[in-house]
């Protein structure tokens, strides 16, 4: 036997003993998760499998030397040391009338904006990051006695995932300024402030495995608060609100996504479809950008409130392309009484 052929099968014994073992697996199917850090795959565990084969085991010669588990000190354990990560998203949606007043007469809303950020590991069970997101969203009164909105914001954030192969718990933190301008419809009369917004998500998913289909059931609980000076919507509403807003947002999200993995010539591909539903017990005045969007955008209304639950749909397709590029795309609808809301979103991971 060639010694390149030597070296083939005892590299192909080492990652099924590690495979068989739960040690190391990472290194060839990366867990993902599921909500901050997407298209994390490199290879189908079909390559694992392949190695496992009983039919088609490899032979190994009785000189060969045997592989432990604790060998794998001396082989790089994650896939990449961290990755650059960008993303693009739009979003439009629409609120009906809650009410004759000018200010619940309903509006359309629309968004678009971009994130870049950086990602490192730290270890094989850990990665943390930073990014900075500017979105802009605009909203439409449609009763001419209201005002439309202009909302430019630029966020920045920190994240953080500990994850095994079954599991994963997701941490964001960050804080956006928004710069908002406020024009009556009837008058053309208008006015400008800046708002503050401050956000804290947490994220525990688990994996589960049946046949081709993964399933990733999730719990994610989002913190969220708004502040305004006294003096938003003063030209509006005549000052009947001379006070600071500042109120919360407690909003739990339950729900699952399931995915499929396909083996390429050139990769990985993933396609995947989630649903979630969403219930909010802190304010109701308080409206973001799709839940499903990795930065909130926060805003409000004159007096409309969103419904306290929401039933979110969504498909996406992530693309490993070998193993240091990643792209994805993704699709969402949220809908509640009177209101629904539409986001896409896209994005890439340049790993190094």
């Amino acid at each position: 036997m060639s010694s390149k052929r030597r070296t083939f099968d005892a590299l192909s014994v080492l990652f099924a003993i590690l495979a068989t073992a739960g040690v190391g697996t990472r290194a060839l199917t990366a867990q993902e998760p599921s909500a901050y850090f997407p298209g994390a795959s490199l290879l189908p565990d079909s390559v694992l499998m392949q190695c496992l084969d009983v039919d088609n085991a490899l032979e190994l010669p009785a000189d060969q030397p045997i592989f432990r588990a604790a060998d794998l000190s001396i082989l790089p354990i994650s896939p990449y040391r961290g990755r650059i990560f960008g993303y693009s998203l739009g979003a439009w949606g629409t609120q009906e009338s809650q009410g004759r007043s000018v200010d619940t007469g309903g509006f359309d809303v629309g968004a678009f904006g971009g994130a870049l950020g950086q990602d490192w590991t730290l270890t094989d069970f850990f990665i943390w990051g930073y990014g900075v997101q500017a979105a802009q969203t605009t909203l439409d009164a449609k009763n001419s006695g209201s005002y439309d909105s202009t909302i430019n914001s630029v966020a920045g954030f920190l994240r953080m995932s500990v994850f095994d192969a079954l599991w994963h718990i997701d941490l964001l933190y960050g804080g956006a300024r928004n710069s908002v301008r406020q024009t009556q419809i009837a008058s053309g009369f208008g006015g400008k402030f800046s708002s503050t917004q401050w956000f804290f998500e947490s994220e525990f998913g688990a994996r589960i495995d049946k046949g081709y289909t993964r399933v990733e059931p999730r719990l994610n609980l989002r913190i969220l608060s708004l502040i305004e000076p006294k003096a938003a919507e003063d030209f509006v509403v005549w000052n009947v609100r001379p006070q600071d807003f500042s109120e919360a947002s407690y909003r739990t999200k339950l729900g699952s996504r399931f995915s499929w993995e396909y083996a390429t010539g050139f990769g990985v591909l993933k396609p995947y479809i989630t649903v979630d539903w969403s219930h909010e017990f802190g304010s109701r005045y308080i409206y973001t950008i799709g839940d499903q969007a990795p930065i909130p955008i926060a805003y409000r209304q004159g007096k409309h409130k969103m419904a306290r639950d929401k039933l979110g749909l969504g498909g996406g397709l992530d693309y490993a392309l070998r193993d240091s590029f990643d792209v994805y795309i993704r699709y969402d609808v949220e809908v509640a009484k009177e209101y629904a809301d539409h986001l896409f979103f896209a994005g890439f991971n340049k790993k190094f």
